[in-house]
Order: structure tokens, then C-alpha cells, then sequence
């Protein structure tokens, strides 16, 4: 019983020992990064949260590297795109216990070539040559959006108006707001509706650009209607409260006018008050 027990100790003791000579501590891909995508969020119509870019761009991937192992390591970075059967690579020696960026700058093609109806899948791969000893590790991702020019347009127009949506609805009650602005705003949104149903249902980009466009201006004119009546309506209001204040302050030159004249009638009349009491105090003349 106890030999069994010694064995099975052992057995344990050998196999750690095995473990920690083959997985030493390693270099790995700390993060990445997709640089200034036209959109990254989810999008209605792909049904994914993607990281888009458009047709016949450039788009930029960093990635971090960190070197763990107890030597130099000469590193390089793959990039694959799946309607691409070439790839893109950088490399570059990190030393023990440093960290890299690599940026790889990949030609986005036209939509012909990457399709803008559905969402592409890429793969980086990260390769470590140490003194002959090579390793690697990679990761696949199929979140990769290339967006036609009408669709990345629409989005860019699709997120200014929700920001003007959102923005004034949250502000308060305006003291004045003309029937006119009201009308025109709530024909941006039913443009905003209309625009959204063809982006998210139908994938008719150019008509979503068209309505959000409309959209936008409707909004513009909401806005410079209600600035100019409301202006006018200060305006008016301003004009009111300078002619009081110059009725009161006709008023008040007038009452100081008064005033003045009373202040110097009760003097007068306290020194001839003062005068004849002086006199009247005086004692009579011998006789």
C-alpha cells in the first residue's frame, strides 16, 4: 500500500515537472485595436456588432505583443482577410521581457471583391523564433464590416440625426416654440423612420442616405425657425421692457425734479423759522 502511494506521488511530481518544461513562460498577443473604423457598434441590417470601414480604404490594426520568455524573441504578425488570399505581416525582435505595437495598414477593397451584405472573418497570427525554437498562437474574428459609400454615409448621417433627437428631447421646454418649428420636426422624424426602415430592414443604403439627409435638414430648419422667432419674440419682449424703463425713468426725473423743489421750500421755510425764534428771544429795550 505504501509503495502505491510512493509511486502515485512520484507519477504526480514527474508530471508537474514535465508541464513546467514544456510551457515555459511565453511571449503572447496582450491586445488589438482596429484605428478610426468609419462605425464600430452594432448594425441593424448585418445583425452583428461590427468594426466597418469603407470600400477602397485603408484600415489600420495595432496589436501588442509582450515577450515573457527568458530570451529575445523575433516576432511577426500576420494578418489574413477572408475574400484575400494573400496576407499582411510585420516584424520586428522584442526583447525579453518588452512589449511591441504592430501596426499593419490592410487595403480594404471595393464591395464587388468584400461583399457589404454580411459581416468578414480575419485571423491574426503571431509567430515566435527563439534560437530556432518557434511557436505561435492566433485568433479569429468574423465581426469585420466593409461598407459601401452610400452606406457609410447614411450611417454617418444616421448618427448625427439620433444626436440631434436625443439632445433636444432631453433639453426642457423652451419658453417660446413656434407651430412651424414643431411641423418640421416632426417631419425629421418621420424621415429618420423612413430611413431606418430602409437601412435595417431592406439594405437600401442610397435610399437611407437620401432620407437622413432630408432628415438633417428638416432638422436645421426646426432649429433657425424656432432661433429666429424666438429672437424675435425677445426682441419684442426686449423692446417693451427698454420703453418702461424709459417711462420710469422719465418718472424718476421727474419726482427728483419734485423732490428738489420740496427740499428747498421746507429749508427755506426751517430758516425763517430759525429767525424769528432768534428774535423773539432777544430782551426788551431799556426805558
Amino acid at each position: 500500500m505504501k509503495k502505491s502511494v510512493l509511486f502515485l506521488e512520484f507519477l504526480v511530481l514527474a508530471t508537474l515537472i514535465s508541464i513546467s518544461m514544456t510551457c515555459p513562460v511565453q511571449a503572447w498577443m496582450v491586445s488589438f485595436n482596429w484605428i478610426n473604423p468609419v462605425y464600430e457598434g452594432y448594425d441593424d441590417f448585418l445583425g452583428a456588432t461590427v468594426m466597418a470601414y469603407e470600400e477602397a480604404t485603408t484600415a489600420t490594426l495595432a496589436v501588442n505583443i509582450q515577450n515573457h520568455y527568458a530570451e529575445d524573441a523575433n516576432v511577426t504578425v500576420t494578418v489574413q482577410m477572408d475574400w484575400e488570399t494573400g496576407n499582411w505581416t510585420s516584424k520586428t525582435e522584442i526583447p525579453k521581457g518588452l512589449s511591441r505595437v504592430f501596426e499593419l495598414d490592410i487595403s480594404i477593397p471595393s464591395t464587388a471583391t468584400a461583399s457589404n451584405l454580411v459581416t468578414h472573418a480575419y485571423t491574426i497570427t503571431v509567430e515566435y523564433n527563439r534560437t530556432g525554437t518557434v511557436t505561435s498562437e492566433e485568433e479569429t474574428h468574423n465581426n469585420f464590416a466593409v461598407y459601401s459609400s452610400d452606406q457609410a454615409d447614411a450611417r454617418l448621417l444616421r448618427e448625427k440625426v439620433e444626436t440631434w433627437m436625443v439632445i433636444y428631447d432631453d433639453l426642457p421646454a423652451p419658453l417660446y416654440l413656434p407651430s412651424e418649428a414643431r411641423k418640421l420636426w416632426i417631419e425629421a422624424a418621420v424621415e429618420e423612420e423612413m430611413a431606418d426602415e430602409d437601412y435595417d430592414t431592406y439594405g437600401n443604403f442610397t435610399g437611407a442616405k437620401i432620407h437622413y439627409g432630408n432628415a438633417l435638414d428638416l432638422i436645421d430648419e426646426a432649429l433657425s425657425s424656432e432661433v429666429d422667432k424666438t429672437s424675435s419674440f425677445e426682441d419684442a419682449l426686449l423692446g417693451v421692457i427698454n420703453s418702461a424703463g424709459s417711462y420710469l425713468s422719465m418718472q424718476g426725473y421727474g419726482y427728483m425734479i419734485i423732490g428738489i423743489g420740496f427740499g428747498i421750500g421746507f429749508l427755506l421755510m426751517g430758516i425763517g423759522v430759525v429767525v424769528y425764534l432768534v428774535r423773539k428771544s432777544k430782551a426788551p429795550p431799556e426805558t
